[in-house]
């Protein structure tokens, strides 16, 4: 795409953002009063998604979505490349789920006060003991049926690459004996760089794998849990670079 066409479709997509997260967020804040159980607001987070995916040419392909159980409750673990995982992670997953993210994001009007009703965790990556709180919420949140999803990485990466896993989530499969569905992204890193505002459309590729047990790990075995976790989501890039190629 010849640069300058490229800056004023990324301004104008912004623009759309904007406003798509606007009108969904306040939807969503309103929608608590006819269905405070949340389905309303979920309805609402998949609509600003799809929206924001279609606005900015992100064509996306998923497989293994039949992992995903409609009956149990599982945490949902993803790479995490770009800004654009969280728009097609709530696009793509067919149950009502919540976020563990950085306390920042809560801030942001409609979007953060979306979060805030929904019951999303804020986690302060800044302060250790209130990471491990939001742990522990996380938790509580999990026992009484919650779904949540978390990047393992803490943070996008900065390069494409899988980045080392931090254990406040192992710590929550602990706490929990909830199994882990992994799931990796392929592409979201062309589409969007940390490091860079422009938005590349093309296509996308999600691989969910099969869900791993969690009740046998123990603090002892944290560490085993972390490399377990991440060969599982390795072997799932592999398989993705295998069937569709180095993203471009």
């Amino acid at each position: 795409m010849n640069p300058v066409i490229r800056k004023g479709y990324t301004y104008l997509a912004w623009i759309f953002i904007g406003v798509d997260t606007a009108f969904w967020g306040t939807i969503s804040l309103f929608s608590w009063f006819v269905s405070p159980k949340g389905d309303l607001a979920h309805f609402c987070m998949q609509s600003w998604s799809k929206n924001i995916l279609w606005f900015c040419g992100i064509r996306y392909q998923v497989e293994g979505l039949e992992h995903v159980s409609k009956d149990k409750v599982q945490i949902f673990a993803s790479n995490h490349q770009s800004f654009f995982d969280v728009w097609l992670l709530s696009a793509i997953i067919p149950v009502k789920f919540g976020w563990t993210a950085k306390k920042e994001l809560f801030k942001i009007p409609f979007m953060g006060w979306h979060m805030t009703l929904s019951g999303y965790i804020p986690v302060d990556r800044k302060n250790r003991e209130r990471a491990i709180e939001s742990m522990k919420l996380a938790a509580i949140k999990i026992r009484k049926g919650n779904r949540i999803m978390i990047f393992p990485e803490g943070t996008r990466s900065r390069t494409g690459v899988l980045q080392p896993f931090k254990k406040g989530l192992f710590y929550l499969c602990i706490e929990t004996g909830v199994p882990i569905v992994p799931i990796y992204i392929h592409g979201t890193y062309q589409r969007l760089k940390p490091e860079s505002g422009d938005i590349n459309p093309g296509k996308v590729y999600v691989l969910v794998g099969k869900e791993m047990p969690t009740e046998n790990y123990t603090v002892d075995t944290i560490d085993q849990a972390m490399q377990d976790l991440r060969e599982q989501i390795l072997a799932l890039q592999n398989e993705c670079i295998k069937r569709y190629g180095e993203a471009v």
